[in-house]
């Protein structure tokens, strides 16, 4: 026998977390369901307290800020004092200033916390983990097929990526071509992205006035920046690639960009988003076309009203951020409100 809701939320990342409160100020009953066995989706924070997805957020996004202050977390402002690096073909240089970081704001702790604590204030079991959704039908209700059984409801809100819904969900009846044409294609916000943390006792690049910044067009790392802790518990420098990485690469860079102590570090840490099969599809590297974020199909309800895209890359406000995904779930929540009332 089928579980019933309200709403169905798929995916308990930023965006599902934050609609499915949404919701239930306004009392109307939802369930989140998540393939993963944790919540938190591209926010994910591994130990000491460095974030190995969403790192940051600015002072203008209102969304994240009201969030932060509902959830009465701590924030500090990017490291940004210092000189940055820069690396050419046989060349490294060290620039005046750090245009890199500055503005940047992080949540102490890392980004995860932001996604616990929205849970923390849902209802009780409104989360259910390890939940894979297979199928979505549309008749006179909505019917959410799962490997750990089948919920109704009048409403299902993919907060996903939408190429990765795509992937993994099949839909009857069938969505219109213009739309599964969209979504298929729309990429997957550090989707096919590597991200790379090395950790260090201290941020030992400060003393030396620089801030931990770099570009590089050597790689195998293409930015890096300080993401040492507010306290000075341990210092960590993180950088971005899309392409193959091994340790030693890595390592040998580093020392190239911040000299040798680099190289003597307490441990790294990698974390390879496209081969993460609950974020992205198969295909992620090849979704290059950024113009399909917040696209009219992807804003728009279908299935007669009842399913919804909320995820960051649906959002017309600062797509890709975290401001993004929050923004997406206000847009939805604020849809079905209207329709249950």
């Amino acid at each position: 026998m089928a579980h019933k809701t309200d709403v169905i939320v798929i995916g308990a990342g930023a965006s599902g977390l934050r609609l499915a409160g949404l919701l239930a100020k306004a009392n109307i009953s939802a369930v989140v369901l998540e393939a993963r066995d944790r919540i938190g989706g591209r926010l994910l924070t591994t130990e000491p307290g460095v974030d190995l997805g969403a790192t940051w957020f600015w002072q203008n996004e209102s969304d994240v800020l009201q969030v932060i202050s509902e959830c009465s977390l701590e924030s500090f402002p990017q490291h940004a004092a210092g000189n940055m690096m820069y690396q050419a073909q046989g060349a490294v240089q060290e620039l005046d200033g750090n245009p890199f970081d500055q503005q940047a704001w992080r949540i102490a702790g890392g980004m995860q916390k932001l996604a616990m604590r929205l849970e923390k204030a849902l209802p009780a079991g409104t989360v259910q983990l390890s939940t894979e959704v297979s199928e979505i039908r549309c008749d006179e209700h909505i019917t959410v097929v799962t490997n750990q059984g089948e919920w109704t409801a009048q409403h299902v809100v993919i907060a996903l990526p939408p190429a990765l819904a795509m992937a993994n969900i099949s839909f009857t009846p069938a969505l219109p071509r213009d739309v599964v044409h969209t979504a298929s294609n729309t990429p997957v916000w550090m989707g096919a992205t590597k991200k790379v943390v090395a950790l260090y006792d201290t941020p030992f690049w400060r003393e030396r006035g620089l801030a931990g910044s770099a570009m590089s067009y050597m790689g195998p790392l293409r930015e890096i920046h300080d993401i040492s802790d507010h306290e000075g518990n341990f210092g960590a420098l993180f950088g971005f690639s899309r392409d193959p990485i091994n340790e030693e690469a890595v390592l040998t860079q580093l020392a190239a960009l911040f000299g040798e102590e680099a190289a003597s570090l307490q441990s790294l840490v990698m974390k390879d988003w496209s081969d993460s099969k609950f974020t992205s599809p198969a295909n992620v590297a090849e979704l290059n076309n950024y113009q399909f974020f917040g696209a009219r199909e992807l804003t728009e309800s279908h299935m007669n009203g009842r399913l919804h895209f909320t995820s960051t890359e649906t959002a017309t406000d600062s797509p890709g951020h975290i401001q993004g995904a929050l923004s997406a779930a206000r847009r939805t929540a604020d849809r079905i409100i209207a329709s249950v009332r």
